[in-house]
């Protein structure tokens, strides 16, 4: 069985884990839309608050 997990870090702290529930299809959109916009980015603000660089790895869904 294989768990996507996505996690935010920083050298101010890191968030929670992220869990992918399993078989989803993460794409673009469901990245954007339930990853990074529900999930990390309000971690990040509460971390960091608006002064942080969003830096991401070469991931198809983040490219997209």
């Amino acid at each position: 069985m294989t768990i996507m997990v996505s996690v935010a870090v920083s050298k101010l702290g890191c968030s929670g884990l992220v869990f992918v529930e399993q078989g989803t299809k993460v794409n673009g959109a469901y990245y954007g839309d339930e990853l990074l916009s529900k999930q990390l980015l309000p971690a990040i603000h509460r971390i960091a608050g608006d002064t942080f660089v969003l830096q991401q790895d070469s991931a198809p869904s983040h490219r997209a």
